[in-house]
């Protein structure tokens, strides 16, 4: 081979070296131990709600699957609609839409999403007293809510968002629980049950890769706050949402879980770590609210009053919320108990 011949030959090689780099290098976000995995689009829509941002999710593998949809209403449906196709993805190229739970922030788009196409939705059974409720069970969980603040001290018609009922008719509905496979982008994904923030809270993960989407189970960026729900049957108890948080924050420190993609905020790993500052935080809260009680029996809206006196108006029962869940921690400890008084409920330590 003559000089030439040599040289043509190695730019030859260099060119084929760059293009499989390049090939390499678009493939390293969704290549794990030689397997092409999923590519995971954020999709960050407003919202009003204090965290400003919720999170959507586009799983692009073997199929495309929306994971949550952002708010209701109109405006959001259409920022969910242009952030789809700027990844030249239309709501007929989906397979099914996946929500970690049914809060509105991000389950507000099923209806605008199946008024245009009738597509699958994949949701917790602990949704099923919930979705396409009667107006008899939502004037049942107002009276729960109402009847809550009123135990606590709290003005109803002040420290609460009034919701007014407005009928839905989810199609085409698969309840899933723990333990079940969902495919996310022609991918097995186990369904992990983690209640606490929701009843019907769930975890999504990836046992080849140990992705997991999270919804709003753990962000890096806040604590999350173990929300105060009406009983799903009537009869029953109310849950106890910090107890069930911690037990599921237990459950999903044992799973080895790499990227976590939550419900707000940035992706992250390290999902150990940030659960034993959660429980520390938890501790905290329970030693602010033993000071308190220290020298006077109080009602959850006094206690309310002294460890969050930013909250106003109807973010009070943000607060109420909180507070009632570490009383009932403490409670199990046997560290505090309480009294009623009509309807008002005081606390007290032992």
């Amino acid at each position: 081979m003559n000089v030439t011949g040599r040289f043509n030959l190695i730019i030859i090689v260099a060119k084929l070296t760059y293009i499989i780099l390049l090939a390499d290098r678009a493939l390293s976000g969704y290549r794990r131990e030689g397997h092409l995995l999923l590519e995971i689009i954020p999709l960050v829509l407003d919202t009003d709600f204090a965290e400003g941002t919720v999170n959507a999710f586009l799983a692009i593998g073997d199929t495309i699957t929306l994971i949550d949809t952002g708010n209701p209403g109109k405006e959001s449906f259409q920022q969910l609609k242009t952030k789809l196709h700027k990844h030249d993805v239309t709501l007929r190229d989906l397979d099914k839409i996946v929500l970690t739970h049914i809060h509105i922030d991000h389950a507000g788009g099923i209806p605008y999403i199946q008024a245009e196409t009738d597509l699958p939705i994949f949701v917790h059974e602990q949704g099923k007293g919930w979705i396409n409720s009667s107006i008899d069970k939502f004037e049942k969980d107002q009276q729960f809510f109402q009847d809550f603040l009123q135990s606590c001290g709290a003005d109803p018609s002040k420290h609460i968002v009034q919701r007014h009922f407005k009928e839905e008719n989810w199609r085409n509905v698969s309840y899933v629980k723990e333990g079940d496979t969902v495919l996310i982008g022609g991918k097995r994904f186990e369904v992990i049950h983690v209640p606490g923030h929701s009843q019907s809270d769930i975890l999504m993960w990836n046992h080849e890769t140990g992705d997991s989407f999270a919804g709003d189970h753990l962000i890096k960026a806040f604590s999350v706050n173990a929300f105060i729900e009406p009983p799903l049957l009537d009869g029953e108890g109310r849950p106890k949402p910090l107890l069930q948080y911690r037990n599921s924050l237990e459950k999903v420190s044992r799973l080895p879980l790499n990227t976590i993609y939550p419900g707000h905020g940035d992706h992250f790993t390290n999902h150990k770590e940030l659960i034993q500052t959660r429980l520390q935080e938890q501790e905290k809260r329970c030693e602010q609210i033993l000071a308190i009680l220290a020298d006077d029996r109080k009602s959850i809206f006094e206690i309310c009053q002294e460890m969050y006196p930013r909250l106003k108006g109807k973010t009070v029962f943000l607060g109420l919320s909180q507070i009632q869940g570490h009383l009932d921690l403490l409670e199990t400890r046997q560290k505090v108990s309480f009294n009623r008084n009509g309807s008002l409920v005081e606390y007290f330590s032992l």
